[in-house]
């Protein structure tokens, strides 16, 4: 599944193999990187920069541009100023991916790393007054060089050097602003311009569209908060900008960073920048996956963020694969799923929740496509409720390996620490550790051989070795399979009945890494059928 050919069709674009080392001291900004493209066709020269703002520090994260070479607007897109706030982070990761026709958009996804990596809204470690970054650029009746915090002056001289046309911020709020006006989540928040309203009205008529109870819809507000990056942008730069919120209350990642794309799409159309459709998440969406050239040492992996799993397994999932820089992790939804969008990824994870919740909340479609995906050479991982999805037995089952639940009457049979042993197949794929191993389990399904013709035998990578019984008769866990592994025509599955992803399995969390390369094609062993 990954190819090392450097030659890359795209929509109008044609990748060479350039990769030029560039160094660039302007302003803060240390830039890496150039990809060049060419069209012979168009005689159309695009480049892909990639730098970094604040170099050489702990606040150090990578921007993206994308310059066309031909007249347009220039678009500033930022994610992640607040670290509680991860949709416009995922959403601004898989824009810069957007082939562009005119114009130059530049994307920086994490702005605040640290606060990120905290989870917190603000930024960890610093005196009261500049932990909000979103209020630590120039205010109205200050110079335009009045930035405070040292990320603020880098990303804001950064701004002020690129001089950008349009300067979009992506957050999230806590309530919907349309029935609860003490938050702003739900809106789009203008800097005051007759053409930043009129576009960004369209904006939320397309999101709207998407959006069923009138409760949830978007508005419009204007005037970003003083000391924010857009009021900023807006009153010192001349730029078109606003606030993009969407609302974390009760609704999964993988909604809002699709809402984030349906907005962005829309205004880069309005601006004739780009003709790319809005669920184009990777670059394995516009370039064939044979031809790869900027992320062919990439694996995408889609984890499932629906109905049936809670924004906690996402989250566990995702910092379990965050040790491997060339593992990117993104949430995907029913709609994704429905639509076909898994061709974009290596691999797709169901993690813990339950698994009839997953099979009906992708419904019949959904689970079409996820074994069209595992059949024509994509990997799938279930764990514990995805372990269920993936069985033979049930009539929601993906059936795609040879395994079924035993002892389902039993099925909830507590939680806590249990021990497994790894096989010698584990011991190759997942790692080469002889005895005991403890692991948390969490009413997974236990495992046994459903003898379906249709599919090759499962080989077993792990076993129980204890037991979890707290509140149903004890004997039938151990010496029972605790993970498997098969491949599914030209794809490849393995299932995982406890939780080797939780902080509760201490230092497991690599099992998840290493079954993703597995999946992927990119640890060459195959199982070797246990007899004990």
């Amino acid at each position: 599944m990954k190819n090392k050919s450097r030659k890359v069709l795209m929509p109008r674009l044609l990748y060479s193999a350039s990769f030029i080392l560039i160094s660039s001291f302007a302003l803060l900004a240390s830039c890496q990187t150039i990809f060049t493209t060419d069209s012979s066709a168009e005689n159309n020269l695009t480049t892909q920069t990639i730098g970094q703002i604040a170099p050489a520090t702990n606040q150090a994260t990578p921007y993206y541009i994308i310059d066309s070479h031909r007249t347009g607007p220039t678009v500033f897109i930022a994610g992640g100023i607040h670290g509680n706030e991860p949709s416009g982070t995922y959403a601004a990761d898989q824009i810069r991916h957007w082939p562009i026709t005119h114009g130059k958009l530049i994307v920086i996804p994490r702005t605040n790393i640290l606060a990120l990596n905290a989870q917190n809204r603000n930024t960890p470690d610093m005196p009261d007054a500049l932990r909000n970054l979103n209020r630590n650029f120039p205010m109205a009746n200050e110079s335009k060089n009045a930035a405070r915090s040292e990320l603020a002056k880098s990303l804001w001289n950064f701004v002020t050097q690129h001089k950008p046309d349009w300067v979009i911020d992506l957050h999230e709020g806590s309530d919907f602003c349309i029935t609860h006006t003490e938050s702003v989540g739900s809106s789009i928040i203008t800097f005051p311009n007759d053409q930043t309203k009129q576009i960004a009205g369209q904006m939320i008529d397309d999101v709207n569209d998407t959006i069923s109870d009138p409760n949830r819809r978007f508005v419009l507000l204007e005037m970003p908060i003083d000391g924010s990056l857009a009021r900023a942008a807006g009153e010192h730069g001349g730029a078109q900008s606003m606030i993009i919120e969407t609302t974390y209350k009760e609704q999964p990642l993988a909604l809002r960073v699709r809402q984030h794309r349906i907005m962005l799409n829309r205004l880069l159309k309005f601006l004739k920048m780009t003709d790319c459709p809005v669920d184009t998440m990777t670059p394995m969406s516009i370039l064939p996956k044979k031809n790869q050239i900027t992320d062919s040492s990439n694996i995408f992996v889609a984890v499932y963020n629906g109905p049936g799993t809670w924004q906690k397994q996402f989250n566990l999932v995702a910092r379990a694969l965050a040790g491997n820089k060339n593992i990117i992790t993104h949430p995907i939804g029913p709609h994704e799923i429905q639509t076909g969008i898994l061709s974009q990824y290596n691999v797709v994870i169901f993690p813990g929740g339950t698994g009839s919740g997953q099979a009906n909340g992708i419904g019949k479609d959904g689970r079409a496509n996820v074994r069209k995906f595992v059949s024509n050479g994509g990997g799938y991982i279930g764990i514990c409720a995805g372990a269920y999805l993936a069985a033979y037995n049930y009539s929601w089952s993906l059936k795609i390996i040879n395994v079924t639940t035993i002892d389902t009457k039993h099925w909830r049979r507590g939680t806590g620490i249990v021990q497994i042993e790894l096989t010698e197949s584990g011991r190759k794929i997942i790692e080469d550790h002889p005895g005991l191993i403890d692991i948390y389990y969490a009413n997974g399904p236990l495992l046994g051989p459903a003898n379906a013709d249709d599919l090759p035998e499962a080989d077993v990578l792990a076993y129980y070795r204890s037991d979890m019984a707290i509140n149903v008769p004890g004997g039938v866990m151990p010496n029972s399979p605790a993970i498997v592994a098969a491949p599914f025509e030209r794809g490849r599955v393995i299932c995982l009945s406890a939780h080797a992803e939780s902080p509760s399995s201490k230092n497991l969390q690599h099992f998840i890494t290493q079954a993703t390369l597995w999946v992927n094609g990119s640890i060459p062993e195959k199982p070797i059928s246990q007899s004990n």
